[in-house]
């Protein structure tokens, strides 16, 4: 299927999705099988483009109001059992600065395996040429969230174009080594250079030696800084997760790190890596 396309369908195919209402008026948006509601409640948020309020509750009592239009997210209106959410209610719009704030927050929330649901209202800001706010791709991106990801009968359903375009490569299973490693080792056709930092592992690498020397200078010079960073997105201090820190659009690459174990890899990826990386990031945990 033409890439191009997954956003068109994708969209159609939450306009098809029958809404599940609950006695006080939300919408059921989440379930308790549903192992990683983050996902739904980005793309709702995805899906706004008028100015709207959205109120997610969870069965837990947290609740979380967001305001957002054009895709964005221009402020926090409310939140209810969240800790931490105090720089995002005095934020009058949200910046740059609010982005690990605001995805604690929304972390928080979507909690794997409980209900989540909306109610949305008018939103005072208008959605014509919206520029403040945090874009929801950001977030998504920084999450190695797909928001344009179909479930796989729906794909099934689409009719394969005359010419089939390259498919993402399959992700070899990779046996021994640490976590890490082999997280690494299983993206070898996507990330062009990585260095692992720490644990058994420690010094490993793969890639042209001048790409791998400007990963082990930023390491060197901001392992206290990423470390915080890590600590700030993960559900604890020391665990596990995965993350991009950036992208150059004209270059076509992309900066990830990864935590597990005591270590830290850095790596730099090539072109849309994210459900590759995502893919290899759960196999390697197991």
């Amino acid at each position: 299927m033409n890439k191009a396309l997954l956003p068109i369908l994708a969209r159609l195919h939450s306009l098809q999705t029958v809404s599940h209402l609950s006695p006080d008026g939300g919408r059921l948006i989440a379930s308790r099988s549903d192992p990683n509601p983050i996902i739904v409640v980005l793309r709702e948020i995805n899906e706004t483009v008028l100015a709207r309020v959205l109120h997610f509750t969870t069965e837990g009592g947290t609740s979380l109001t967001i305001e957002v239009a054009g895709r964005r997210i221009l402020r926090v209106a409310d939140a209810k059992g969240l800790e931490g959410a105090e720089p995002c209610l005095a934020a009058a719009v949200l910046e740059d600065e609010h982005k690990d704030t605001l995805i604690k927050l929304l972390q928080a929330l979507a909690k794997p395996r409980q209900e989540i649901k909306l109610k949305v209202g008018s939103g005072t800001h208008g959605s014509d040429g919206i520029s403040v706010g945090l874009p929801v791709a950001l977030i998504a991106d920084l999450l190695l969230v797909e928001l344009n990801g179909l479930d796989a009968e729906v794909v099934s359903d689409v009719s394969p174009p005359p010419q089939v375009e390259p498919q993402a490569p399959i992700v070899p299973a990779v046996e021994g080594g640490s976590a890490i490693g082999r997280f690494a080792r299983a993206n070898g056709p996507v990330l062009m250079a990585w260095l692992i930092l720490g644990g058994e592992e420690d010094g490993v690498f793969e890639g042209p030696e001048e790409m791998v020397e400007h990963l082990k200078t930023f390491l060197d010079d901001e392992i206290k800084d990423l470390t915080a960073q890590l600590d700030r997105l993960s559900a604890a201090p020391g665990q596990p997760i995965c993350l991009g820190l950036g992208a150059s659009l004209s270059e076509g690459h992309s900066l990830l790190c990864a935590r597990a174990e005591g270590s830290i890899l850095l790596g730099l990826a090539e072109g849309d890596c994210t459900q590759t990386l995502m893919q290899a990031w759960l196999s390697a945990l197991q």
